[in-house]
């Protein structure tokens, strides 16, 4: 009577499901990864994965559905949860499972692939209503949900210096504890186009007929993960009303790595093509675009030039370090140089003269680069730990000056650890940390006048990675932009002769769009950015020595290709070989 009810209970939400969502034609494809090896997949599906309507707009963790109907809870340990967007390959996975035995080197594999959400369980409060932290790109955190016998506690994680969450056992095929992760926006589910990777650790030994069914995850209807069997994962997701079961037991009370990907393919139009980076900002018409592909000053917009650049000495082109192509870095190690690089739309700027700004300015009485909505974009990263770190106040860039004879012009600075916005004849401090990490990071500014068509309202909004974390309304005085009369600066304030309030970092593809750049739009230009291959990782320096064959892994043909080249170059019995050593 039981399974019975709650068949009837799933076929209702599915028919109030299909009447909300109309999916286009799709298949997915399930992909099961255990402990750092691909176990199977399936593709027999005749959809692609749903989207569940209010109130199963959730993720949650360790129970069935959503907070309000906990049932099939699992009993046991779980670490570093986390959600990605799009397909993480065997390589990038076999790699998050071999650095699990340090926080330090877990982390830095996780952080590559950008997850959207990854609870860590580092959070010491696990009581009923605590927040769950995340530590992904989404600005949207988890909530710890207990329903009675006994707390969700902390506990040893994957690694001896890390934590992971413990659920005990609270109801049997009742109400059970979780985590409740909101996903109102879509975040998890239809913004990603139908390719998710869900990623997780976990241990337990828990299975007996009253347990069955156990839930590690679930969205809504759309997609989730269970112990079907004592020695089966079950996999939903594609084909909501069934789920594939994989043979294996992990049912041993040591932990696993589980990662489970669903690859859908839509009919077109309704998935459009991935666009590299270029074409993405193409698309928006920038109408300022520094690339730094070239070691002379060069605008790559539409306009092909008409703007002048110009470099401080500080500043070098260089390769390899994580950017679009190429990057330059303001590096001020050794405290000499004169900082940043300098835009203006007057094309017949002379040489750069770091003793004077004479020259910067603009044709006539008008305003540099847009003349109303504007919206600013700009990709950096701090140097390593021991040169000069970004200073206080330091500027990411600056329609010159914002300090000084031009009080309406936009700029954005690091002030006391959080990112401050200038514009308008005002400040903004926004309490975001602009993340000094040595990791790129997306910075973009919008500034839009005439708000709800008020004369004396300007809305900015500022987002971090593809994210939206804060915004802003000036009124009356500050309610302007410009005319900004004179250059646009990066990495340094005021003139680019000075060398005070400089960020000494690496910065890339700074553009200008005249107009403001919508959520959507925003978040392409930070999805496009993402490594896509093995080939493009190599190629953007994140390849490690030890991957002597390139391939995205470290395996036995990487130590027997070293040792063929160790003994090649360091055989002394070999006249043709020169020594090394």
């Amino acid at each position: 009577m039981r399974y019975r009810l709650k068949l009837l209970i799933t076929v209702s939400a599915l028919l109030c499901l299909l009447l909300a969502v109309v999916a286009p034609a799709a298949n997915t494809k399930k992909t099961l990864y255990l402990d750092g090896v691909k176990i199977e997949d399936d593709s027999n599906n005749t959809s692609g994965l749903t989207w569940p309507a209010p109130p199963k707009d959730r993720i949650t963790i360790g129970a069935e559905n959503d907070r309000w109907y906990l049932y099939n809870e699992y009993i046991g340990k779980i670490d570093e949860f986390a959600i990605y967007a799009g397909i993480l390959d065997a390589n990038r996975i076999k790699a998050h499972y071999d650095a699990n035995g340090s926080v330090a080197a877990y982390d830095a594999n996780v952080t590559l692939d950008n997850p959207l959400l990854w609870l860590k369980f580092n959070d010491a409060n696990m009581l009923d209503g605590a927040t769950a932290l995340n530590s992904g790109s989404i600005g949207i955190n988890g909530t710890y949900v207990q329903t009675g016998g006994g707390a969700i506690t902390q506990v040893t994680g994957i690694s001896a210096d890390g934590n992971a969450m413990n659920i005990p056992d609270a109801v049997a095929d009742g109400p059970g504890h979780c985590v409740d992760v909101w996903d109102g926006n879509g975040d998890f589910s239809s913004d990603l186009e139908g390719d998710v990777t869900v990623e997780l650790w976990v241990k337990y030994t828990d299975w007996n007929t009253t347990t069955d069914w156990a839930r590690f995850y679930q969205h809504g209807g759309g997609y989730g993960l269970m112990v079907s069997a004592p020695n089966e994962v079950g996999i939903q997701g594609g084909d909501a009303t069934n789920y594939i079961g994989f043979t294996y037991d992990i049912n041993d009370d040591q932990w696993h790595h589980v990662v489970v990907t669903y690859e859908s393919t839509y009919d077109a139009p309704n998935l459009p093509d991935v666009n590299t980076y270029v074409e993405e900002v193409n698309a928006d018409n920038p109408v300022l675009w520094l690339r730094f592909e070239d070691s002379q000053p060069k605008d790559y917009s539409a306009a092909d030039g008409n703007h002048w650049v110009g470099y401080g000495t500080a500043a070098s082109i260089v390769d390899k370090v994580g950017g679009i192509g190429k990057s330059v870095k303001l590096d001020g190690s050794s405290g000499q140089g004169v900082y940043g690089v300098a835009a203006t739309n007057n094309p017949n700027s002379p040489p750069l003269d770091p003793n004077t700004s004479i020259g910067y300015e603009v044709f006539g009485d008008q305003y540099a680069f847009a003349p109303n909505d504007i919206t600013f974009e700009i990709w950096y990263k701090s140097l390593p730990i021991g040169q000069t770190q970004p200073a206080n106040y330091g500027i990411f860039f600056q329609q010159i000056g914002a300090y000084t004879h031009e009080p309406n012009a936009p700029a954005v600075s690091n002030a006391s650890g959080q990112i401050r916005v200038f514009g308008g004849d005002s400040a903004w401090y926004s309490g975001v940390n602009p993340k000094f990490d040595q990791q790129w990071h997306q910075l973009v500014v919008t500034y839009d006048e005439d708000y709800n068509n008020d004369p004396c309202s300007m809305y900015v909004q500022l987002y971090l990675d593809g994210i939206e974390k804060g915004n802003h309304t000036f009124t009356a005085v500050g309610a302007k932009l410009g005319p900004e009369l004179s250059h646009i600066l990066i990495g340094a304030e005021n003139d680019i002769g000075n060398t005070y309030n400089v960020i000494a970092a690496y910065y890339d593809e700074f553009a200008i769009y005249a107009g403001i750049l919508d959520p959507n739009r925003v978040m392409a230009h930070y999805s496009a950015w993402q490594v896509k291959d093995c080939t493009e990782m190599w190629e953007r320096g994140y390849g490690q020595p030890s991957d002597t064959n390139k391939n995205c892994k470290t395996d036995f043909a990487d130590f027997a290709s070293f040792a063929l080249s160790w003994r090649q170059c360091n055989d002394p019995c070999d006249p043709s070989c020169t020594a090394n050593w």
